[in-house]
């Protein structure tokens, strides 16, 4: 491929008005959060990956892997409660808006992995307990089948994977990010209405939303799993889904990975939807400890 090829494969923000902007707002945010971490910058043969680290420096690490052009910002709600006890990993992805910078195209899901691999070992993580949610669920299994010793346990929240993505998910994803952008009277019924009470708590999550306008991300599209794929991960498996979830049908899902991977417990979560991490933080949270 030539190098005008890949240059058209790497995400970037819009300008660079744009990205000074978004990272001001991103810096202020990650300064706020009520737990201090440690910025790590690692390089990568697809660019410099930024990791916060929190919690204690023993212990099994967790790695939060974020959704599709997401970042660390989406685990506002988890790095303090998943690091009383454990080694804590929050991660902007490569590809995502955030402080690592993508200088080389993710052609498909083996350079996600691959890319994970690195920052696992520029961590100087050997194995790790990775919770993804989303996209990053979905090649967080993939890493767990290509490469099941760098791999303790996987949590999957609200993955996606399990089925080809529909209308019903753009239907909730752009009225969500829209509310966002709204009056309290508006986010209030999209709230309901979505199922997505994070909506309320807009402080919280405008910086996030943000990068989904400014930042252009270039990553491989989430094919679905395959029967074959699933089955050949033995590592132990929660998988956690909204019952009202626009991503998939939550009931099929259960009934389709459980005959095919042994060692996964799947878990549907009433009354809410694809944001699970934002919409239920504690239920998440705890659900996340008890597995690990």
């Amino acid at each position: 491929m030539s190098r005008t090829g890949d240059h058209d494969r790497i995400g970037r923000f819009r300008n660079e008005r744009a990205r000074g902007r978004w990272l001001a707002g991103y810096d202020s945010t990650i300064a706020g959060w009520p737990v201090t971490g440690d910025a790590l910058d690692v390089p990568t043969r697809f660019g410099p990956t930024r990791a916060y680290r929190y919690g204690p420096s023993d212990g099994m690490p967790i790695v939060l892997l974020s959704g599709i052009g997401g970042c660390a910002l989406g685990w506002v709600y988890s790095v303090g409660p998943l690091s009383h006890a454990n080694p804590v990993y929050a991660v902007d992805p490569i590809g995502g808006a955030g402080r690592s910078v993508q200088t080389a195209p993710l052609r498909d899901v083996d350079d996600l992995v691959a890319w994970l691999i690195e920052l696992l070992d520029g961590l100087d993580v050997p194995a790790a307990r990775l919770v993804g949610y989303s996209y990053g669920g979905w090649y967080a299994l993939h890493t767990a089948r290509k490469a099941p010793d760098r791999v303790v346990s996987l949590t999957m929240v609200e993955s996606g994977g399990f089925a080809p993505i529909g209308v019903r998910h753009y239907l909730w994803g752009l009225p969500a990010g829209l509310a966002l952008l709204g009056p309290p009277a508006t986010r209030r019924l999209a709230a309901r209405w979505l199922h997505t009470p994070s909506l309320l708590r807009v402080e919280d999550l405008s910086v996030s939303v943000q990068a989904t306008y400014q930042y252009r991300g270039q990553l491989p599209p989430m094919r679905p799993f395959s029967d074959e794929e699933l089955h050949a991960v033995a590592t132990p498996t929660l998988v956690l889904l909204g019952e009202k979830s626009s991503l998939h049908r939550s009931s099929l899902v259960k009934q389709r990975v459980e005959p095919l991977m042994p060692n996964a417990t799947v878990e549907i979560i009433p009354g809410v939807g694809h944001s699970l991490p934002l919409d239920l933080p504690d239920e998440v949270n705890a659900r996340i400890l008890r597995f690990t």
